[in-house]
Formats: structure tokens, sequence, C-alpha cells
């Protein structure tokens, strides 16, 4: 009877294929696009957000620009760390859902939130009072320090809510929830173009803060989305669920579970870590380039973010059905549903990879009107539309390689990429030969080749099935 229950409860979840779906390619494309389609949804409407972020600020000037820009690679690094801790979440989530293990799944999603949201705490402190020595260290220099800095200190306040909320939408996701954290993170992106506009002007009675505005109006909207969240998974029939009646037993660290979360988030996390240090290694490299060239390159980055949409979707699915398909012991149907998931996100990036290299011109209006960076840019979208390919496979590979718990394979592969490939070539393409912006991009489309031919083996091999969690 308990076999039969958790079966059940497992097959409850869009994420887990039964046997007919197996037959039927539009069948598991149809529970693809559940669980990928809100997620999308959700980036389109970040990506709105960063639109109107980039367009206020950007009205400030290429120097704010390239500021604020710098700022947001020592926050990623910061990000890397709880990344992992997420990731250990995710992947441990959607196993006990797929296995149809309610109870583990809740405790692993409050044991992360409990030891993620301790150093988060630890971690601000410092970044409040060094805000103008890290965005020093980054390159930045002048007003574009200056700027940055007030940006940067502005934006850690919300810093730990953020990362929570990163923790508790992947329990979500990770139990084939997607559609509470689009309509969290909507509401809170709405929230923030509200404020956004009160804030960076000086609308409704309010000064006029700029970039302080920007970053207080981010750090507001997180508060939000991370109450939202705890809120939606204290209800009783959230599959991942807290109880608040016992205070102590929520407070309670269970330090089993906390080291299967870090067996497998340890990796992650030292991924994103590295990961984060080559972009911000590869970012001070591009901005010794001048502002300028910088204000082009952060410009054509915020452009590419509409095609992470699609595939941060189809990552997301992939991650999820893989996990909790591998805890319902169907390894075929994890490895099918995660072709599916590359075939899907290569035929969306693959059609924006030709919009970016024959309109490079009208993405870029988006974000700025200065047009002392449109020739940088026209070699860099360009460079961009051919990365579209390599990165449908990294992203979503990758994302299934997580969902098996295989982080480590990711990890090696990222630090041949990112530091052997991106920064490596960078420095050489840029000192040595003298191509300047090209060379930077050049660089780094290497890097998404060698990462995804990597990572397409990695999979092909099936080693993943075996990953032990």
């Amino acid at each position: 009877m308990a076999e039969e229950r958790n079966s059940e409860i497992a097959y409850r979840s869009k994420a887990v294929l039964k046997p007919e779906q197996m037959e039927s390619k539009g069948l598991v494309r149809r529970a693809i696009l559940s669980l990928a389609g809100p997620v999308i949804v959700e980036q389109i409407l970040a990506m709105f957000v960063q639109v109107v972020d980039a367009a206020m600020v950007g009205r400030l000037g290429a120097e704010v620009v390239a500021g604020i820009s710098l700022s947001f690679q020592p926050m990623m690094l910061v990000s890397g760390i709880f990344g992992g801790i997420a990731v250990g979440n995710t992947v441990l989530v959607a196993r006990s859902v797929g296995a149809g293990d309610r109870s583990t799944a809740s405790n692993t999603a409050r044991q992360s939130l409990l030891i993620g949201s301790l150093l988060a705490l630890v971690l601000s402190v410092p970044g409040w009072f060094l805000a103008p020595e890290v965005i020093s260290l980054m390159g930045a220099e002048g007003e574009a320090l200056r700027r940055g800095a007030a940006y940067f200190r502005w934006l850690i306040p919300g810093a730990p809510f953020m990362l929570a909320s990163f923790i508790a939408a992947g329990s979500l996701r990770g139990a084939g929830d997607t559609v509470t954290p689009m309509v969290v993170n909507a509401a809170s992106n709405l929230l923030n173009v509200a404020l956004n506009w009160v804030l960076i002007w000086g609308k409704l009675g309010m000064p006029r803060l700029e970039e302080r505005g920007a970053a207080i109006a981010t750090s507001i909207s997180r508060f939000f989305a991370f109450l939202a969240l705890i809120l939606v998974m204290s209800r009783a029939k959230s599959v991942v669920h807290f109880s608040w009646r016992n205070p102590k037993e929520v407070a309670r660290i269970d330090w089993s579970l906390v080291q299967k979360i870090f067996r497998i988030g340890l990796p992650a996390a030292a991924e994103r870590i590295v990961m984060s240090g080559a972009q911000l290694v590869y970012a001070r490299t591009v901005a010794s380039l001048g502002m300028i060239a910088y204000a082009a390159h952060a410009v054509s980055l915020n452009a590419e973010s509409i095609s992470f949409m699609p595939a941060f979707g189809f990552a997301t699915a992939a991650s999820t059905m893989v996990g909790q398909n591998l805890g319902a012991k169907q390894p075929r149907a994890a490895s099918v549903s995660a072709w599916e998931c590359w075939k899907m996100a290569l035929m969306v990036m693959g059609a924006m990879g030709v919009l970016f290299a024959l309109f490079p011109t009208a993405f870029m209006k988006i974000f700025t009107d200065d047009v002392r960076v449109f020739p940088f840019g026209y070699i860099t979208m360009r460079i961009m539309g051919y990365v579209q390919f390599p990165e449908s496979i990294g992203f979503v590979l990758g994302g299934a390689l997580r969902g098996a718990g295989d982080t480590r394979s990711v990890l090696i592969y990222t630090i041949i990429g990112a530091w052997g490939v991106r920064v490596g070539l960078a420095l050489l393409f840029i000192a040595a030969f003298k191509w300047e912006l090209l060379g930077a991009w050049l660089a780094m489309a290497l890097d998404w080749t060698v990462r995804a031919s990597l990572m397409f083996w990695r999979w092909n091999s099936g080693k993943w099935q075996h990953i032990t969690v």
C-alpha cells in the first residue's frame, strides 16, 4: 500500500512521465512545456524589469551603466555559494517527490533555507562597508566607481532575501511547481518597476535617488518575494510544506541531511564561484579597454538576456524531470525528457541567434541611446548569434546533469572552459594580438563551444544515471 501511495504522489507531478507518455514525443513535450512555460514567462517578466532598469539608469549616462554593471559581478560571486545550496536542495527535493516522500522533500527545503539564511546574514554585513573597495577592485574609476559603489551598497540589504528566495523557489520547482514562483516573481517585478519610477526619478514627493533608488527598489521587491514564497510554502496543501507550530523543530538543524545537501551542493557552489570568478576577471579585462567599450559589452549582455529566458526555462524543466524520474526509478524517462528539453531549447535559441546577427542595432537600442557604444556592439551581437547554439547545450544538458546530482562533472567542465579558455584566451587575444573587444568575445564563444562539447559527451555516456544522492 505504501508503495502504491508513493507512486500516486509521484505521478501527480507533471515531471514524472507515465509509461504511455514515453511513446509520444508530443506528450513528453507537453509535459516539458507545462514546467518550462511558467519559468519562461517568469524570465520574460524578469527581463522586462531588467530592460526598464537598464533603460531608466541608461539615461543617466554610460559611466553609470558601466559602474552598475561592474557591481553585478561580485554579487554573482556571492550568489554562487547560495546557488550551490539551492542546487543541492532542488536535486534532493526532486528525488524525494519522484519517490513520493513528501516529508523528506519538506525537511530538505527547511534545512536549506535555515543554513542559507544564516550564511547570507554573515556575508551581507562586510558587503555594506566595503562597497567602494569591491567596485574599485573590479576596475571602475571616477564617476563609474562612485555610482557603482552607491548602487552596490543599497543592493546589499535585499541580498539575504534574494538568496533565500532562490532556495525557496528552487524547492517548489524541484517539486514540479513552477507556477507559484512565476506568480510571486511577477508581482515582485511589477513592484520593482513601480518603485524604480518613484525612487530613480523622484516621483510622488520622493527624492531623486538615481542609481541608489534603483538598488533600493530591488531590495524592497526581493523582500516581498521572499515573504510571499514562505507564506505559500506554509500552506498545508503545498507539496513542500513548512509547519510553524513547533519553533524548536523549525530551528533544528538535521546535520545528516545538511551533509547530503552539501555533498551535491558544494561542487555546484564551486562551479558558480569558479564561473563568477572567471567572469569577474573577464569583466575586469574588458573594463581595461575603457568604459565605453565596457558599456557596449554590458549592453550586449543585456540583449543576450532575451535568449536566456527559454534557456533557463528548459534547463529548469530538464533538471526537475531528470531528478524526479530518477527518484521514481525511471532512468529512460529521465534521458528522453532531457534530450527533448535540449531540442526545444535549440529551436528557440537558434532562431534568436539569427535575429541577433541580422539586427544588432535594433537590440542594442532597447538598452541605450548612447551612439558611442554602437560600433563595438556590432561586433559583439554577431558573435552572440553563434553563441546561442553551444549555449543551448550548456544550459539544458548542464541543468540535466545537475538534476541527476552529477555536479562534479559540470564543475570540472566549467573550470576548463571559463578559466582555461575564456579568461586565458581573452588575455592572450587582448594583450598579445590587440584584438580588444573582438578578442574578448571570441574567447567567450570558444569557452561555450568547449563546455557544450564536454557536457554533450558526458550526458551521452549515461554515467549520470548511477550517481548516488
